[in-house]
């Protein structure tokens, strides 16, 4: 059983407790990011908690389909779940075809996803979406009677495990170097993003390394480079002349989450993040 604490610092115990799970070398032997995944959950889940139209969406890809047509929902679409009458009768077993399977399917993190033909993408560890819905009360209920016409991604969350728990000296050097990693995954995702949205000029990222982490927003006009060379795949894109180069996002310091010493800090960085996230929606 957890140790009991009192109702008023309920959430900050769960963190701790969260914390100390993922450092275990009892529970976590191999130190492998995903034991990080319920602390950050925790924390992004309570951050924006309070606003209605602000999502977290845990794994979530990003996907440019080449040559797509677009497609609207109508009235009839996405109908309740509850409403799909299930379908009785043997179970089918269908034999996968060539090119259901993807290489790198199952790696970590930055796995190439490929929901189908012509597209590529990334899967990001979290992303916050800011979601519009209008009611719709003349039509049969949908979803609780709201049809989402839109949604724009807020905050991109990239981490990576943290650093070898024997350490004793450089603990700082290998903390910036899993940082920095997460900061280099999130330049690429950035720019699946943009491509994908040719709308958004910029999108919030954190760059995390276990309960390490730093913020930044990056610019569409900032990373050029990277998206020409992610387009370089399609045979539609047509390169224009002028010679690309990225600038490097304005990083915030690294700070931890749940620091005795650097707690308030980071509660105060994440009010702003989510300050910023709400403007998106007004």
């Amino acid at each position: 059983m957890a140790p009991r604490t009192d109702p008023e610092p309920l959430l900050p115990h769960k963190a701790r407790l969260e914390t100390s799970y993922a450092f275990s070398r009892t529970f976590n032997p191999r130190n492998l990011e995903f034991l990080w995944y319920p602390l950050w959950c925790q924390t992004l889940f309570d951050l924006v908690a309070s606003v209605p139209n602000l999502i977290v969406a845990p794994q979530f890809p990003v996907c440019i389909i080449r040559h797509q047509d677009n497609e609207h929902e109508d009235a009839n679409d996405g109908d309740d779940p509850e409403e799909i009458e299930e379908i009785e009768g043997e179970e089918q077993h269908n034999e996968p075809e060539e090119g259901d399977y993807e290489d790198g399917a199952g790696d970590i993190s930055f796995a190439s996803t490929v929901p189908e033909k012509k597209a590529e993408g990334v899967l990001i560890d979290f992303a916050i979406l800011s979601l519009r819905a209008v009611p719709q009360p003349k039509e049969k209920l949908r979803y609780g009677g709201w049809r989402i016409t839109g949604a724009s991604v807020c905050l991109l969350v990239e981490l990576k495990r943290f650093v070898s728990r024997s350490l004793k000296d450089e603990l700082d050097v290998k903390i910036l170097a899993h940082v920095q990693e997460a900061r280099s995954d999130l330049v690429k995702q950035a720019g699946y993003l943009f491509i994908k949205d040719k709308t958004k000029n910029s999108v919030m990222v954190i760059a995390a390394a276990g309960p390490f982490w730093s913020g930044a927003t990056i610019h569409r006009d900032d990373i050029k480079l990277t998206m020409h060379v992610l387009s370089a795949n399609d045979p539609s894109y047509q390169p224009p002349g002028e010679k690309f180069v990225d600038r490097v996002p304005k990083w915030n310091k690294i700070i931890r989450l749940d620091g005795a010493s650097s707690a308030a800090a980071s509660e105060a960085r994440l009010h702003t993040v989510c300050k910023k996230m709400r403007e998106v929606g007004d």
